[in-house]
């Protein structure tokens, strides 16, 4: 079981990442670059990626409480 600091760390962390995806994908957007655009949206699906998986797990521990 977590206790509530670390929950509000994981919170934050789920905060940033959202956040890193926006930006990410804003610069993929913005660039005429393909193989940057293409690199920033890579990025941005990771992000995305550990963000699904880390929320995922938090509300799995949150219906076995």
């Amino acid at each position: 079981m977590l206790s509530a600091k670390e929950l509000m760390h994981l919170e934050d962390f789920l905060t940033i990442e959202q956040s890193c995806v926006k930006s990410l994908n804003f610069f993929a957007n913005q660039t005429q670059d393909s193989q940057a655009k293409q690199l920033l949206q890579q990025m941005a699906q990771k992000n995305q990626q550990n963000f699904q998986n880390i929320s995922k797990h938090l509300n799995a521990g949150q219906n076995l409480q």
